[in-house]
């Protein structure tokens, strides 16, 4: 039997800090989401049960986590929760800069056009800019998925680890 699973089921245990709403659309919202209504800040690590998924940065356009850690957490899950937010900031800083320049080169080649007396840019001239910007920037490209990659395998090696010692630990308990 072929079951489809509800959205809301895969993200229960996500919540956002979103933008503050509006008295009426904070009444309207039900209790269970109360939790996260209104705030404008990221919440505090220690005080969350869940990890909580922030709006996307204007300039990475990546969501921010803050990753929710018990105080008991052993040490190879504090390696995981540790590792996961250096990637976390590694891949921001990595769109951060990668679209800024984009943002820049995007600005300066509509300046170019502007200056050569084209008020309008068609589609095709732009996608003559953005094949030269992915051009430029393939071998950039090819090192961050090298990257990505790696440091996601290190991860999931590290989760699995941090899985099985759970599992140990719960058959520990029951003899």
């Amino acid at each position: 039997m072929n079951r489809t699973v509800q959205p809301r089921i895969l993200i229960s245990s996500l919540k956002h800090w979103p933008r503050r709403y509006a008295a009426d659309q904070a009444e309207a919202r039900p209790k269970k989401h109360s939790a996260c209504i209104g705030l404008t800040q990221p919440p505090d690590p220690q005080s969350v049960k869940t990890d909580y998924i922030g709006p996307p940065d204007p300039i990475s356009n990546l969501r921010p986590y803050v990753r929710h850690y018990d105080a008991n957490e052993t040490e190879l899950a504090k390696k995981l929760r540790l590792l996961r937010i250096e990637v976390e900031k590694w891949n921001m800083n990595f769109w951060t800069k990668h679209n800024s320049r984009f943002y820049e080169e995007k600005e300066d080649f509509i300046k170019l056009h502007k200056l050569s007396g084209t008020n309008e840019i068609s589609a095709d001239q732009m996608s003559v800019f953005y094949k030269s910007f992915l051009d430029k920037n393939r071998r950039i490209h090819i090192m961050y998925n090298i990257s990505w990659y790696l440091k996601n395998f290190e991860m999931l090696t590290l989760a699995f680890a941090v899985e099985v010692e759970k599992l140990l630990n719960r058959l520990r308990k029951k003899t």
